[in-house]
């Protein structure tokens, strides 16, 4: 091996090894290491950043340059020196780690996890929004971050005449058969591997994204923990439920807990998990959760977050942030099955939710129906001309929640709830990115923020939920 790092002017190119110490993260968890040198033409670098994967802060070893970009490396690591490594840096749980692409920050421990996700959302507020005097509280965090997924989806595929399950590989559509997972609940785990055997057993085939072939796509699962139901969903390419007789027959007499299964036909060359066509091939429509007290039904394609424990804190602090009164009229922007505009209606006069997939809209209503909650209703639109809509017909809300995509919201829909002068505005986010530039294009037309709490959503990953509680000036 070429020891560059030994040499007094290193040379920076691809191939070249650097003994390192790791002093910052990326936001999507990298460690950040700093190199000094010339490349092959004399162009010199001083403190230029290397992106790793798998690395600490305070984690020393040896790393090598795998790309180079304008501004950064992209590198991997060598060696980590077992006398230098950060005490941040744990033993890894998960066999598939880090090849899988679900998790890339499980090995940091749980503290050094939520200190990055607060560190890195106050980061992302400050160099997207330019909000550098706003305070972002400690994130919410978890006393057990393990096994907390209601919900998978896993992509199925055939390797030397075998159907195969599991998760693809990172940046990748290559499917890495599933042994075990430590976020999803142990249950849905053993679901997915016996599902895999009678899918062999009654040769079904495994779907082959490049030749658009083969009958198993997707099986998702999604498990109540209020109810312990559980609901399966063979997502084939075509109808193929005369085969899935016996396949359902065996995994219901496995798995007496799964109450509902599901055949979803998605015929399109798409990344889109689920087609238009859903057909039940047993038991229940709809298994059912509880979040704060409220029953929610679950169909296939409802929104509905993966982390119920997170979730109670979640909108508990949309109901402690927004602090509302009986007189309040509440709009509820992205408004999916009705969950947080239910758990808010028992606090106010009425919600007003709105919601594009007609689907949720429908559920939304049974919810409120089935709770006997009378003071809130949900129209299917999209949210910014739905918003224009209720302006016009008077209706002069005190506040509104908006839970919007990753995208963040439409620009139309902000402007319209500065034209309402809504005094109260409750912004739930899964992106800061997205969050940070609809807050700065709030602030510039009369609102500021009053608090700001990420609430760890997503253990093991970077991905992190944030509240936002803002209020027109």
């Amino acid at each position: 091996m070429n020891k560059e790092f030994n040499r007094p002017e290193p040379i920076i190119e691809v191939g070249q090894v650097f003994k390192v110490q790791f002093t910052d993260l990326t936001h999507t968890g990298q460690g950040i290491a700093k190199i000094s040198g010339k490349n092959l033409k004399g162009v010199e670098y001083f403190n230029f950043p290397v992106f790793v994967p798998l690395a600490a802060i305070g984690d020393q070893g040896i790393i090598e340059l795998t790309q180079i970009k304008k501004d950064y490396a992209l590198g991997k690591f060598v060696k980590l020196f077992p006398d230098k490594k950060s005490p941040d840096h744990v033993p890894i749980k998960c066999k598939h780690y880090p090849d899988c692409g679900g998790c890339n920050i499980m090995h940091l421990s749980y503290q050094a996890q939520c200190d990055f996700k607060t560190k890195m959302v106050k980061r992302t507020l400050e160099r997207i929004g330019k909000l550098t005097d706003v305070e972002v509280k400690p994130i919410i965090g978890m006393d057990n971050p393990w096994y907390y997924r209601n919900k998978v989806q896993v992509p199925f595929g055939e390797r030397r005449g075998k159907t195969i399950g599991g998760f693809y590989r990172l940046n990748s559509h290559e499917v890495i058969p599933l042994e075990e997972c430590h976020i999803q609940s142990e249950e849905m785990t053993e679901i997915i591997k016996f599902t895999k055997n009678l899918l062999n057993e009654f040769k079904i085939k495994g779907y082959d994204e490049q030749k658009h072939q083969g009958e198993i796509r997707h099986v998702l699962i999604r498990e109540s923990r209020k109810t312990s139901e559980i609901m399966v969903v063979l997502v084939c390419l075509n109808d193929i439920k005369e085969k899935l007789t016996g396949l359902v027959g065996k995994l219901i007499k496995r798995h007496p807990r799964i109450v509902s299964i599901y055949l979803n036909i998605n015929k399109d060359r798409t990344n889109e998990i689920l087609g238009d066509e859903t057909i039940l091939l047993h038991g229940k429509e709809a298994i059912v959760d509880e979040l704060l007290g409220i029953k929610f039904n679950i169909s296939p394609k409802s929104f509905f977050q993966v982390n119920p424990e997170q979730t109670e804190r979640l909108y508990s602090q949309v109901l402690e942030l927004g602090d509302f009164s009986k007189d309040d009229i509440v709009i509820d922007a992205y408004c999916g099955i009705g969950t947080i505009s239910l758990a808010i209606a028992p606090h106010v006069k009425h919600v007003f939710g709105v919601e594009v997939v007609e689907d949720a809209i429908k559920d939304a209503k049974k919810n409120a129906l089935q709770n006997e909650i009378f003071n809130a209703t949900f129209v299917c639109n999209e949210a910014e001309k739905q918003l224009e809509l209720w302006q016009q017909s008077g209706i002069k809300a005190q506040a509104i929640v908006v839970d919007p995509p990753r995208k963040g919201c439409d620009k139309r829909l902000l402007q319209t709830i500065v034209e309402m002068r809504i005094p109260k505005m409750i912004y739930v986010s899964c992106d800061p990115a997205t969050l940070a530039r609809d807050l700065r294009f709030l602030i510039d037309q009369g609102y500021t923020v009053d608090t700001v709490q990420p609430v760890d959503m997503f253990p093991q990953t970077y991905h992190v939920e944030t509240v936002v509680l803002m209020s027109r000036l």
